[in-house]
């Protein structure tokens, strides 16, 4: 149908960009920026169809569509945000010096100088671009009202390599939340196109591999378009209310885990293979307290995998952080795909505390990893989905997506 020949960054400085169609047949396309329709154009094979779109200020929904001779369509979306003046640019290749301040703009060559001076500036809302790159730094942000924007997110990454079973400074050896690559403590956060890994080597011999790749600890906590890799607890969402928007996330054993109030939609979990294990893993340990009515809410996510074994990974066990009683654990899968991964019997204990006696829910899932019919695998009824939404989760919180 067609190709695209320039790059289309996820976000940009630029009022402009560029865009170069190829058509590998005989077409009419058409280009359109939200609602308005800005070209429409009959290419013949092999032309090319060279524009600029002008953007607006935020987040630019940029659709190209194609449809040959025979009526076939083709549709490509492409989501750009456009910021105009940031308070801060992240960019480790900056030619001058460090927290530099140009018409403006604060300069910082890595995310460690950010911090520095964000909790300088932490009066007003914030927006941070930060420049492709690996950023290889151990990061953590207790700044509120900030917003990091990533101008790419398989090209800006943030990586770290530490894991539980490591030495630590002061004597000892780590604790899970101390590997973090990336920790949020500020509320009113949001995040955009930024990849966040734990790069640790879970061939390096210790007992312990927990390896967190983001710690969320905090309320009205937003992330668009991110992707998280790591293995054994890869995020670990555990305080406040949190929204994660058509993310990826990668990993084997509870590598999504925490006390958080936290939806996720529409996002990717994909589950690692863990070669020398009959049980792969395990997508989910909540630790939910007792006085929250919500935990984990997955909606119209897919959960796949790279693994050839079939029914080898559970949707989740109960975390009961230090045994302890207190915690009555809430997971719903809503209207999401399973694949063959998934163990027929979803959810199994751990450390003594049984999936029956907590809040585990599943609600029109469908793929080969469903399984309505087991009584292990709780269904909500219509009026019971209707509880479990992403406004009643966030509650008077009001996300934009």
């Amino acid at each position: 149908m067609f190709s695209l020949k320039s790059y289309l960054p996820d976000a940009t400085l630029s009022k402009y960009v560029k865009v170069l169609v190829h058509a590998n047949e005989n077409i009419f396309v058409k280009i359109s920026l939200g609602k308005e329709q800005l070209i429409e154009r009959f290419l013949r094979e092999d032309e090319i169809l060279d524009a600029v779109v002008e953007l607006n200020e935020g987040r630019n929904d940029l659709q190209i569509e194609g449809e040959n001779l025979d009526g076939c369509k083709y549709v490509m979306n492409k989501s750009i945000r456009y910021l105009e003046k940031p308070f801060a640019i992240v960019d480790q290749n900056y030619a001058g010096c460090d927290k530099d301040v140009v018409s403006g703009i604060v300069f910082c060559k890595s995310l460690k100088s950010l911090t520095e001076i964000l909790k300088k500036e932490n009066s007003s809302y914030k927006a941070v671009f930060i420049r492709n790159g690996i950023y290889r730094e151990k990061v953590n942000i207790d700044s509120s009202r900030v917003m990091l924007i990533g101008e790419d997110k398989n090209k800006t990454i943030v990586t770290y390599s530490l894991a539980a079973g490591l030495p630590a400074e002061n004597g000892g050896i780590l604790a899970t939340s101390n590997t973090a690559t990336f920790t949020i403590s500020g509320e009113d956060f949001v995040v955009e196109n930024i990849t966040f890994e734990n790069g640790f080597d879970r061939n390096v011999p210790i007992e312990h591999r927990q390896a967190v790749a983001v710690k969320a600890l905090a309320d009205r906590l937003m992330f668009f378009n991110c992707i998280f890799k790591s293995t054994q607890d890869t995020l670990y969402a555990d305080f406040g209310r949190q929204y994660y928007y058509r993310c990826y996330i990668e990993g084997d054993v509870d590598f999504i885990f925490g006390a958080a109030q936290a939806v996720f939609e529409e996002c990717v979990i994909f589950s690692l293979d863990r070669e020398d294990r009959k049980i792969k893993g395990y997508v989910t340990a909540a630790s939910t307290k007792p006085d929250s009515q919500y935990g984990f809410l997955f909606i119209r996510c897919k959960l796949i995998s790279n693994i050839r074994e079939k029914e080898c990974v559970y949707l989740g066990r109960p975390w009961h952080p230090s045994s302890d009683p207190h915690r009555w654990v809430n997971v719903v899968f809503k209207e999401c795909y399973l694949d063959s991964h998934i163990h027929p019997d979803g959810w199994c204990e751990m450390h003594g505390f049984c999936p029956e006696n907590e809040r585990f829910f599943e609600y029109k899932n469908f793929g080969p990893g469903s399984s309505k019919q087991n009584s292990k695998r709780p269904q909500l009824d219509e009026i019971e989905a209707e509880r479990y939404t992403r406004e009643n989760v966030l509650g008077e919180w009001k996300v934009e997506i």
